[in-house]
Order: structure tokens, then sequence, then C-alpha cells
């Protein structure tokens, strides 16, 4: 006999853990099903978190390495252990997957190991191993990430062709690392094994990295890996791979020009898909698009009303704050509120030395949707605060819209971007001016200082320039 819920969640991730918790605090007898042992999903497991803790390492060393002579600090006999750091790396994760498990028990959320079938729209198929049981639910929620996009030419071995989860778990630091994608997930896996001393070189199709950020810091990005002995073609396509015991041969095309590059290991960073393999949901009238996308409507529900689709599953940025934030809205709405999530206001960031970080429309965005655009800069090698902490590289970019005043952009390459951006994302959420900007009174000395002045600057009014 199937156990009864009143809302079953599919996938463990940001998107389906969030909003697990939040139903059972909402009141929803809730259980959570995935075919992971442990909660979190991709983003947890083998992805944002365990990726961030090796960048958060090998910057270190890289900065001690590069500026510890000026700041100061003898690091002439600076070693590192990458086991160490594959340990810490194991830890964080554990310790964030164990609070998971903690909140799910304090909410009292059931947790279901095993993969989940559609026998129709409200009963559930759970399989692990051997065993089967089945569950139903008044509704349902979608939750199942998306996977890496594999070539048809270099299929995962997770030895010497892997996807970002084997490159997060390689057991030495090669010599030689070809990464083919210069989206997020390539410039930053290139930047951990860069600083770890490898030879990396970054195969890219496109003439510019890390095509949704706003040009200006694209190009300088692109700039700044290069001087930190990155190597990069760019209008460049793998034409071929031949796969030998020790080394894998890329033959690549750019200018009409073919040229071979041997590695070690090669990442496939191209992207990522949909997951929705082995849900059966052709069996309940759920069509994904041509490319794997689930359609829903502008409540996130899909073809049928009591079953929801969210984060990585549906279109859109690919992000895990953008799930928990979809999540939270569904059971949300199922209460009976009327969430509504601004999707203008979700930022996005690159964890490169310097970060990167967006929300909002770029310049060109903004262009094309006819707005006469208000653009100012600044710079930080100006800012006193990065000046003691020796973080000059980058600059705030802040796109504004003449007619309303308001911000509609905010761009940030440098030291602890990613924290910045929070300074945007608030703006955009409450519509704020430029003018507002511009006049907040920022600490002194800090690197916020520097969004106040970009906006000061777009106004025509800049005090340090």
């Amino acid at each position: 006999m199937a156990k009864h819920y009143e809302l079953a969640i599919i996938g463990a991730g940001p998107g389906g853990y969030v909003a697990a918790i939040r139903a059972a605090q909402l009141g929803f007898k809730t259980v959570c099903i995935d075919k992971r042992e442990t909660l979190g999903g991709t983003c947890l497991n083998v992805g944002c978190i365990p990726s961030k803790a090796l960048l958060q390492s090998t910057e270190l060393l890289a900065r001690v390495q590069r500026n510890g002579k000026e700041l100061g600090i003898d690091c002439s006999d600076l070693r590192y252990s990458f086991r160490q750091m594959m340990d810490r790396k194991k830890h964080v994760v554990k310790s964030l997957v164990d609070g998971i498990a903690g909140l799910f028990k304090k909410n009292q959320v059931d947790f279901i190991q095993g993969e989940a079938e559609f026998i129709n729209p409200h009963l559930l198929k759970v399989k692990k191993g051997e065993q089967t049981e089945e569950i139903e639910a008044d509704s349902i929620i979608l939750a199942t990430g998306s996977e890496p996009i594999a070539l048809p030419f270099l299929p995962f071995d997770e030895r010497q062709i892997v996807s970002s989860t084997g490159a997060l778990s390689l057991p030495q630091v090669p010599e030689r690392l070809v990464v083919i994608g210069g989206g997020v997930i390539g410039v930053e896996l290139a930047s951990v094994y860069s600083r770890l001393g490898a030879s990396v070189t970054v195969v890219e199709m496109l003439d510019h990295i890390c095509p949704a950020m706003d040009k200006t810091l694209s190009k300088q990005l692109l700039q700044v890996l290069q001087k930190q002995g990155i190597q990069f073609h760019l209008s460049t396509k793998v034409a071929t791979a031949v796969v030998q015991p020790d080394e894998v041969i890329l033959t690549i095309e750019g200018n009409e020009e073919l040229r071979n590059l041997s590695a070690q290991v090669v990442l496939v960073a191209v992207g990522r898909r949909p997951y929705s393999s082995g849900l059966g949901l052709e069996k309940i009238g759920i069509q994904p698009d041509r490319r794997g996308f689930v359609p829903v409507d502008a409540n996130l529900r899909t073809a049928h009303s009591h079953i929801f689709a969210i984060g990585d599953l549906i279109d859109g940025s690919m992000l895990a704050h953008r799930a928990s934030e979809e999540g939270v809205a569904v059971v949300e709405w199922l209460k009976g509120g009327q969430p509504l999530i601004n999707y203008m206001a979700i930022p996005n960031v690159i964890y490169t030395d310097p970060e990167v970080a967006a929300v909002g429309m770029t310049e060109q965005d903004a262009r094309e949707a006819g707005l006469a655009v208000l653009v100012g800069t600044s710079f930080f090698k100006g800012n006193p605060r990065a000046r003691c902490s020796d973080e000059t590289e980058g600059l705030v970019k802040i796109v504004g819209d003449q007619q309303s005043g308001r911000l509609v952009g905010m761009h940030i390459i440098g030291a602890h971007a990613s924290e910045l951006i929070a300074e945007g994302m608030m703006a955009m959420q409450k519509r704020a001016t430029l003018k507002e900007i511009g006049e907040a009174p920022n600490a002194h000395p800090t690197l916020s200082e520097a969004i106040k002045e970009a906006a000061l600057h777009a106004l025509g009014r800049p005090i340090h320039l």
C-alpha cells in the first residue's frame, strides 16, 4: 500500500531540500526523494561547494606566492598538500550534508533514497536496488537538476576524460590539463589546477569567454587569466580526439588551421542539460522541449496543475539559489500565498581570482531593449581598501536607465565581488535609482565605495575620477 504525503519532492539539491524544509515549516507532510545517499544534490556533493573549497585553498596559495614578498610575508619555503586540500574539501561537504540531514530531522521531513518514477500523476514508484516502495502525493515538485554534457567523440570515463565531477576528485594534479569550454565551470576549474602548477589550456568555440558576462568584464577576465598562465584558444573547436593509455591527443581547429594538443586529463565543460531520465514523464503526458527543459507556467506548474518543476529542470539560468527561490515560491503558493520571484535580481557569480559577479542587464542587453543607457565605472586601483589589501585588479560597472533613473544592471570584477554584488541585488529588488545608490553613505575604507563611485560616475558627478 502506498504511503501518502501532501507533498513529494523528487531531488534533494538546493531547490528540493529547501522546498522540503519550507513545506514542512508550513505544515505539509513532506517527503524528499533522491538517488544519492546524501542530501544536497549536485551542488553540495559534486559541484558548487567542493569547487569553492578548492578555489579557496588554491587562491590563498597563489596569492601568497604572488604577493607574499610585497606584503612582508616570507614564502620561500611555501609548499602545499593536494591530499590535504582534497580532505578539507570532503570535510566541508560532509559538514554541510550532515547539517541538511539535521534540518530534515528537526522539521520532520522524510527522506527516501532511491530513483523515483511516475506510475500515474499522483503515484510514484521509488526503487533502490531490488527494493521498491510506492509514494502517493497530493502535490509533487520535480527538482532533479542537471547533468554535464559529454561530447559524442569524448565520452566521460572520469579518469582521463572528466566532467566537473571527475575534475573535483582527481587523485593528483595533472601536468597538462586541457579544458574544453570557456564558461563558468571551465574557467573556475582551470584556475584551480593552474594555481597548483598544471599547464592549463582552455579551448573555446566563441571569440570570448563566459558569454553571459558583460563584454567589458569578459575581456578583462580573459586578460587576467592569461597573465596567471592559463592559455586560451578562442574561436576554436575540437575536431578529433585520440585517447591513449597515458595521454589524450586533441586536434583543434581555429582560423581554418589544425593543430594538436596533448594532455593527461581533458575536462569537458561545454554545458549542462536538464536531468529527467527515468522519471517516466511520458507516462503522465509531460513532454520536455527539444533541449530537455520541462515547460511550466508562471506558477511553475507543468501540464498537471499539481506537479511543479523548478531549477535546472526548467528554462533559465542554472543557479542553485534560483532553484531555492523557486522551491520556496511553489510551497508558499500551495499554502495560498502570492510569492513573486524577481528574476532580474538574481545574481550570477564566477569564483575566479578576481571574482566576477553580475545582476540585471548587461549594457548590451539594455541597449538592445531600447533603453537610454547611463553607464558608470569605478576601478579598484583607485580604491583605498583595495590598495591596503593589494587587491586592485578589476572594476565596478553600473548600467542605469536614463528615463527612470533606476539601476538596471551591476557588474563587478574584483576581490570579493560575490559579496559586493549583494548591494546590487538589493538595489534591483527595491528598484533603487542611481541617485539613491550614489548618495548612500558607504563605510570608509571599503571596497563597496567603488559601487557608490560608479553610480556617481553614471550620473556625471564622480568624486574620485
